[in-house]
């Protein structure tokens, strides 16, 4: 699963909303990385300038 980019946004926004925000921030950042898709990579880049 570390390669699926979806497992870390998902596990990004599980951590965010218990309250853990740079541990989400890495995941989405993992996230990002690994994702080749433009709607992914646009929304976890909205998501990492949120923080």
């Amino acid at each position: 699963m570390d390669r699926y980019a979806l497992f870390h946004a998902t596990h990004a926004e599980l951590l965010r909303e218990l309250g853990r925000p740079q541990e989400a921030r890495r995941r989405d950042e993992r996230a990002l990385a690994l994702t080749a898709n433009p709607a992914q990579q646009a929304l976890l880049t909205q998501r990492l300038t949120w923080n």
